[in-house]
């Protein structure tokens, strides 16, 4: 058997992903209306971002047993230039917070990670166009720009259509997430499927808004592509109810929870360890440059 620092070092990258899940859903189907779903904004508007996601990770006994973590993050949107087909955005990380009890040996240490900034494109779906990280000279690769729009997707910003779609319909997304990204040597790479759908359309006293469904899961790929090292399996789901401002073409914020399951069989070991993880989530937009 591994010592519990090795274990955990393992498998705690894989449960801060769990960031999503299902809400109590809005009341009342909309008529059956399009509508068009797409960012806005304006060279100096700027949106702030809380997130809090909270888990239950339920570990084996020699590896402390049940443990709870809360992961807290701000984010500052500005835009810098809109375009008709693009906008163009500096994201910063405010704020980024973990909290574990009981404390784990190797608690990943965030303080790096505050005040981080990248700017990036975006086309009005929300599609990542280009990607800069600070200190960078050069555009990030189409790898990097693929993990920044997922994990933009998993805080509670998915992807918006490329159209108007009518109420009830539905897009989704397939995308092979490499084992190196979730920072496991493993055997299989993770298949994640992300599906949208438009709920309802509410009208305010300021805007309309829009409830997307979303349900995202993740299944082994069906064939070996990873670096080795032995996962039987690593399978969840998570679903949220995100609220987006039709007028105003931003998010507002989200509501969710998720699922996580992860099967190890540590390299010389026998043994498998299973963890698994329930999470709840909450995205909200706590203030902008027009309140």
């Amino acid at each position: 058997m591994f010592p519990r620092s090795h274990r955990w070092s393992r498998t705690w990258p894989v449960l801060v992903l769990a960031l999503l899940g299902p809400a109590a859903l809005p009341s009342g189907l909309g008529a059956q209306e399009s509508v068009l779903l797409e960012l806005g904004g304006t060279a100096g508007e700027w949106m702030r971002y809380i997130h809090r996601n909270d888990l239950v990770v339920e570990l084996p006994d020699d590896l402390g047993g049940p443990a709870t973590t809360r992961t807290s993050i701000r984010l500052l949107h500005r835009v810098l230039a809109a375009s008709p087909e693009s906008i163009d955005y500096l994201t910063t990380l405010e704020e980024v917070t973990l909290e574990v009890r009981p404390p784990p040996p190797d608690l990943p240490d965030l303080q790096g990670m505050q005040g981080l900034e990248f700017s990036h494109t975006a086309d009005r779906s929300g599609r990542t166009l280009g990607l800069r990280l600070p200190g960078q000279d050069v555009e990030a690769g189409p790898g990097l720009m693929e993990q920044v729009e997922n994990w933009l997707g998993q805080l509670g910003f998915p992807l918006l259509p490329d159209g108007a779609v009518a109420v009830g319909e539905t897009w989704t997304e397939t995308l092979r997430v490499p084992a190196t990204a979730l920072g496991l040597v493993v055997d299989y790479d993770v298949v994640q499927t992300r599906s949208v759908r438009l709920k309802e359309v509410r009208s305010t006293r300021r805007s309309r808004v829009a409830f997307l469904q979303v349900v995202t899961s993740w299944e082994p790929a069906p064939e070996p592509g990873g670096a080795g090292g032995g996962v039987v399996s690593l399978r969840g789901t998570a679903e949220q109810m995100v609220r987006f401002d039709v007028l105003g073409g931003r998010f507002l914020g989200s509501t969710g929870t998720s699922d996580l399951e992860i099967v190890l069989t540590p390299a010389g070991a026998a043994q498998y360890v299973a963890v698994r993880a329930e999470g709840r989530q909450i995205t909200g937009l706590s203030a902008s440059s027009d309140d």
